[in-house]
């Protein structure tokens, strides 16, 4: 947060979304790692709930700020109330968050069993709805193409974030990172296909790539795509065959898995910067 000498600016606002992205990309993976023979914790999954509200509270308070023009710590609460009925995108992943959290402790209560997969529901519609406001919903096709590349995005970097947090032993790791790696190969084509058709409609042509800030940003952006898939090329050829045939232990793996979840932060990050650049 910027100091209270002065309004906070979209750089700011960018801090507490990309919270809130990560809070939400982790739950998508969480609750579809039952796909890849997982249970996660779901004292994990109600933490990760609460950090994407808070998040999404700060968010919006400072989206409040910002349109204001008035520092963050002079904003009422009755500006507060008149932001959020305006129907922001973080009025859904408020609310989704606070479902998240009442359905993970209502099923450590043992007073309901919800199904895992209602969380992934529940992180990918604030995704959406912060994904498909703004720019891109100003085409027909912005918010269908915007709308894939995040939910593709979501699940290969959630689910690897759940398998660091959910996996123990090297077991584990033999049985979902081959079904993650075969999988991942279809997100990430969804990625770059959705990506490059994305980016070309909001920039209007290539030599906007380095003539304006968005355009910088997504190129930075694409570049980090790029190394991310280059990187899971090589852990496909060398970390994979090595899991499934029990020869990497414990971790190795988590070392490897935290090696390329810090370079996917990274363009999540700049994917929120996205958001918040006019084109």
């Amino acid at each position: 947060m910027l100091g209270a000498g002065r309004p906070e600016g979209p750089e700011a606002l960018a801090v507490p979304s990309a919270i809130a992205v990560g809070a939400a990309v982790v739950l998508v993976g969480l609750g579809a790692s039952p796909g890849l023979g997982l249970d996660p914790s779901v004292r994990i999954v109600g933490v990760t709930g609460g950090v994407w509200f808070v998040a999404a509270l700060v968010s919006a308070w400072m989206r409040t700020a910002d349109q204001a023009g008035e520092p963050s710590l002079t904003v009422s609460v009755g500006q507060f109330a008149d932001t959020l009925g305006e129907g922001t995108p973080e009025v859904v992943e408020l609310i989704a968050a606070t479902l998240v959290v009442v359905l993970a402790s209502v099923r450590l209560a043992g007073r309901m069993n919800p199904p895992v997969a209602s969380f992934a529901v529940l992180g990918a519609i604030g995704l959406l709805a912060t994904a498909i406001t703004g720019h891109p919903s100003q085409s027909a096709v912005g918010p269908v193409l915007i709308g894939a590349h995040a939910l593709a995005a979501a699940w290969w970097c959630g689910a690897l974030a759940a398998m660091v947090m959910t996996i123990r032993g090297r077991a584990g790791w033999t049985t979902a990172l081959p079904v993650f790696s075969q999988r991942a190969v279809w997100a990430v084509a969804v990625i770059a296909a959705t990506g490059v058709i994305t980016g070309l409609l909001e920039v209007g042509g290539l030599g906007e790539l380095v003539g304006s800030g968005y355009g910088r940003i997504l190129l930075a952006k694409s570049v980090g795509v790029i190394v991310l898939v280059m990187l899971g090329a090589r852990h496909r050829r060398h970390w994979v065959p090595a899991v499934s045939r029990h020869r990497a232990s414990e971790a190795t793996s988590i070392r490897l898995a935290v090696g390329e979840l810090l370079v996917m932060a990274v363009v999540l990050g700049l994917a929120v910067g996205l958001s918040t650049t006019a084109p």
